[in-house]
């Protein structure tokens, strides 16, 4: 073959290769911003099994999800920010919030805006999420999301209000089949939570034996129910139903003493998980920011950041050079 053409083909093998990378990594779902995930959580210096080198305390954190897993018992990647630890979280444990609709049975019923759910897996620019019920709706409800249909950051659901002339329809049963249309195609069946729990849909009048239904709340739903199902409130009637209140995280304070001091960073320094050059570097500090100083023992400090958002692990501690904090 003439020297040109291996030359050509090299290089468009290289192309290739170098497009597809970079589609690759275009293709996974990163998200940043803040939450609070549960006091307890590890984050572990591997995907898979490894070490605990810390855990988050239940405080708001503002962080990167860099890579989720394919299967729901995966580690997703992440990275905090400013007093930055690097590892790895299991995926379920990283309170994600839906942006906007997730459908589960498209056209008919979806995960609503807003919306506190669970990231069970994950695919070229999507991630799948699951939503777990209790009341009135009780039920494990799963959807495909693109990645900016999901955040990090809570986010205030919308409201909505019954259009004029829609009638209140309270589910007489356990159970209740959905349909497409009337006398169309089954679409899910819904289970009732617990007494007292009742499922409140708003609709028109039957006609044909179905009532033509929505549903505004964790789900939305946008369906056909049978009239036989369902039992009318009296015109203007709307039965309460009241949502849970929002529980607000605790804010960690860290309590001085003995030497421990907060010191500012000048420029930005290496995060390590022994006091040695040789250990395993697992994150760092920006500069400008704000540590407390713990202990100081032959020339390396253990430090903790001042929110307090994550803290290291059993007996574990976070450790900087003492000079890189010029001390």
């Amino acid at each position: 073959m003439p020297e040109s053409s291996v030359t050509k083909s090299s290089f468009a093998f290289a192309l290739f290769f170098s497009v597809a990378r970079t589609a690759h990594a275009e293709d996974r779902c990163v998200l940043r911003g803040e939450t609070t995930i549960p006091d307890g959580v590890g984050i572990f210096d591997a995907a898979a099994d490894g070490m605990e080198i810390g855990h988050f305390t239940g405080t708001r954190v503002a962080l990167t999800v860099s890579s989720f897993p394919e299967g729901s018992a995966g580690r997703s990647g992440i990275e905090t920010s400013g007093f930055r630890v690097k590892g790895f979280v299991r995926a379920r444990d990283i309170p994600a919030y839906t942006a906007r609709p997730v459908p589960i049975y498209a056209g008919h019923v979806s995960i609503g805006e807003g919306r506190k759910v669970a990231v069970i897996g994950s695919g070229p620019g999507r991630l799948h999420v699951e939503k777990t019920l209790s009341t009135p709706i009780s039920g494990t409800f799963q959807g495909w999301a693109p990645c900016d249909a999901v955040s990090l950051s809570p986010k205030v659901p919308p409201g909505w209000a019954p259009p004029g002339g829609a009638r209140g329809y309270v589910v007489k049963r356990g159970k209740i089949d959905l349909y497409a249309e009337s006398r169309g195609d089954l679409v899910a069946t819904l289970s009732r939570g617990a007494e007292p729990s009742k499922i409140l849909f708003w609709g028109g009048e039957p006609g044909d034996g179905f009532v033509h239904v929505e549903y505004h709340g964790d789900l939305l739903i946008d369906a056909w129910a049978r009239a036989q199902d369902l039992s009318a409130l009296p015109p203007g009637e709307t039965m309460d139903q009241l949502a849970p209140g929002t529980p607000q995280p605790g804010v960690a304070r860290i309590q001085m003493q003995g030497r421990a001091k907060v010191v500012r960073t000048s420029t930005a320094v290496q995060l390590r998980a022994a006091a040695t050059d040789a250990a395993v570097t697992i994150g760092g500090i920006d500069a400008g920011m704000d540590v407390v100083v713990v202990d100081v023992v032959a020339g390396w400090a253990s430090v903790l950041p001042v929110s307090l958002a994550i803290a290291p692990s059993g007996a574990a501690q976070f450790w900087v050079r003492a000079r890189d904090l010029g001390i």
